[in-house]
């Protein structure tokens, strides 16, 4: 059974493009744990070890930073109140872009 971690991953630069569109990291996406099933996947934060958060790792739940949804044979993608901070990408000057 093909699950949607497959499929983004296949479609990748359908993901890339959403993400230049959308002023958000798609290195980010690909890198980020994720929970899902057959028809949806969930972007989450991947914690901050610096910091000592390491998220799933310490029990702690991780913020969702993007839901992504496979209906009728196309992804759909949901932003959440988390995305733009976690998943914005940065200027040439490293600063997140809004």
């Amino acid at each position: 059974m093909i699950r949607i971690r497959e499929i983004v991953n296949e479609r990748k630069p359908e993901v890339e493009q959403y993400c230049a569109d959308n002023n958000l990291s798609s290195e980010k996406i690909f890198k980020s744990p994720c929970s899902c099933d057959k028809t949806s996947m969930f972007i989450l934060d991947e914690g901050d070890p610096e910091r000592g958060k390491l998220g799933l790792a310490d029990n702690v739940p991780l913020p969702v930073t993007l839901e992504i949804y496979l209906e009728n044979g196309k992804l759909r993608f949901e932003q959440t109140e988390h995305t733009r901070k976690y998943l914005g990408a940065a200027d040439k000057t490293g600063r997140r872009v809004a």
